[in-house]
């Protein structure tokens, strides 16, 4: 997975920079089939916005916190994209059981 950090108004140390792709990489389990992840920080007079974006292979998934603070703001951003993509792996699970459901129910001779 490819991570692109950019900041607006705001100098990001290494050290941020490795904090923020490990909490990003923590998502990536949940989501298996993720292309790449992109972080946008940006600082105005009294607060910090964090947008991430992560793109999989057919959805993307786009979290925006505001904080007094960049590491709150990125918790609370990660933490929204947890959210998202459990509740689309939700889905797609019960979905599928559906479906199965659906074709155990039809008779075998029928056709829908």
């Amino acid at each position: 997975m490819q991570l692109i950090i950019s900041g607006r108004g705001v100098v990001l140390t290494r050290e941020f920079k490795d904090a923020v792709t490990g909490k990003v990489a923590k998502l990536a389990p949940l989501l298996p089939s993720l292309i790449g992840a992109r972080a946008t920080f940006t600082a105005e007079k009294f607060r910090r916005t964090v947008r991430l974006t992560l793109t999989a292979r057919r959805r993307v998934f786009s979290s925006t916190a505001t904080a007094g603070e960049l590491t709150a703001a990125v918790d609370e951003a990660v933490a929204g994209l947890a959210h998202q993509v459990r509740r689309a792996k939700d889905r797609r699970r019960l979905a599928a059981r559906r479906l199965t459901r659906a074709a155990q129910r039809q008779p075998a001779g029928e056709v829908a």
